[in-house]
């Protein structure tokens, strides 16, 4: 077995462009909308440039060289996308009420988890076929602050209720947001190119959507997708599911 890196690795490369649009409501309340774009290159790979293509027979006598049994280079040539609108509202304090309403709607792409930890695309010779949704993937968030200043009792003649049980605040953060996506692979070597693991199956059905039951005996949640969705692909194939396809509670 052989790793190296390339001769020619590029520094990664982040270009990142945005648009802001804010407007006054009323007295002490604003509504922002913003846009942020990103498009990131030269991210690393780990390229196992000696895989044989799909294809029937052992897998060693069909290596591209006879010299070495698996040869891992290092190479920069992932990229990942993001697209982003918020829209936000914030209100200053005012009649006991502050505010901050954040809505955002994004898109994250990308083609593999960082190579040093593991991540791999499906086809060496086919980087494109793993562009999707990247692992952190959130394209529903919302998120709350607010505080609120309880007025009862603070005009009470009473020093313990008007200086101990009135005057306080009540605070808190809500946030709500998509699931994170769920790779669906299959555990066979079903191309016969070596490596398993990363392979994944065929998409025959529309895209299930999560709809779990609890276990009877347990606290896990099972029986969360339809499998019949999916489907083994043809042998020496990979199969066409998308990376990513299925989407968390």
């Amino acid at each position: 077995d052989m790793i190296s890196p390339t001769r020619h690795l590029p520094n990664a490369r982040k270009d990142q462009w945005s648009a802001d649009v804010q407007r006054e409501l009323w007295s002490g309340a604003a509504l922002d909308i913003q846009y942020v774009g990103s498009n990131t290159s030269h991210l690393d790979r780990s390229f196992f440039n000696n895989t044989p293509q799909p294809g029937p027979g052992p897998v060693d006598p069909r290596r591209p060289s006879q010299r070495f049994r698996s040869r891992r280079i290092i190479q920069n040539d992932l990229i990942a996308d993001y697209d982003a609108v918020s829209v936000i509202l914030r209100k200053r304090m005012s009649r006991g009420l502050q505010a901050d309403v954040h809505y955002t709607w994004s898109r994250t792409r990308d083609m593999s988890t960082h190579s040093n930890g593991g991540g791999q695309t499906m086809n060496n010779y086919d980087i494109w076929a793993d562009y999707g949704a990247a692992n952190w993937d959130i394209p529903h968030r919302f998120v709350a602050n607010y505080i609120y200043d309880v007025p009862f009792l603070k005009s009470s003649p009473q020093p313990i209720l008007k200086y101990v049980v009135a005057g306080w605040q009540i605070g808190g953060v809500t946030t709500i947001q998509s699931g994170t996506p769920i790779n669906v692979t299959i555990a066979a070597d079903r191309a016969n190119i070596g490596i398993s693991g990363f392979q994944r199956p065929d998409l025959v059905g529309p895209v299930p959507q999560l709809d779990c039951q609890q276990s009877p005996t347990s606290l896990d949640l099972v029986n969360c997708f339809d499998p019949s969705a999916f489907a083994m692909p043809a042998q020496y194939t990979f199969g066409n599911a998308p990376r990513n396809v299925l989407r968390g509670p």
